[in-house]
C-alpha cells in the first residue's frame, strides 16, 4: 500500500498514491524536575501525527470525507510508515482546502486540501 485510507466502517476515501506527507512521532509523558535541578520523564508511549496535503481530491471524495468527520469522532486510517503499513483509530480534523478546478474530463475537484490526523492512542515504548 502505497496510498492512505481513511474509513469509518461505512465509507471509505483513498487518497492519491505516493502522497508526500509529514509523519511526526511525539513522546508522551509526564516530566518533573528533581530537587537537583535534574528533569525527569515518565514515558507512557508515543503519539504519531501526521499533516497530509492531499493536493486534488474530487469533490465526491471531499463531501464523503466531511461526512465521515462529522458523524465519527475517531476514524479508521491507514498509511505507509518506517515499520511497513499502519492501521490506527486517529481523530481526523475537517479539511483545510482552496479553490476547485475541473480536471481533463470535465471533473471538479478541490486543490490544497491538507489534513491533520492524531492517532488515538499511543504505541508502547519498546525497552
Amino acid at each position: 500500500m502505497r496510498r492512505i485510507s481513511i474509513t469509518d466502517g461505512k465509507d471509505t476515501v483513498q487518497l492519491l498514491s505516493d502522497l508526500e506527507f509529514e509523519w511526526t512521532p511525539e513522546i508522551v509523558g509526564e516530566r518533573a524536575v528533581m530537587a537537583s535541578g535534574k528533569t525527569v520523564m515518565d514515558v507512557t508511549g508515543i503519539k504519531n501525527k501526521l499533516n497530509v496535503p492531499t493536493g486534488w481530491l474530487s469533490v465526491a471524495s471531499l463531501i464523503k470525507l466531511k461526512q465521515m468527520i462529522s458523524r465519527n469522532a475517531v476514524l479508521t486510517v491507514q498509511w505507509p510508515s518506517l515499520e511497513g503499513d499502519r492501521q490506527d483509530e486517529c481523530y481526523v480534523g475537517m479539511p483545510e482546502f482552496k479553490s476547485f478546478k475541473y480536471d481533463d474530463e470535465g471533473v471538479e475537484q478541490w486543490y490544497g486540501v491538507t489534513l491533520e490526523i492524531e492517532q488515538a492512542g499511543v504505541d508502547p515504548v519498546l525497552v
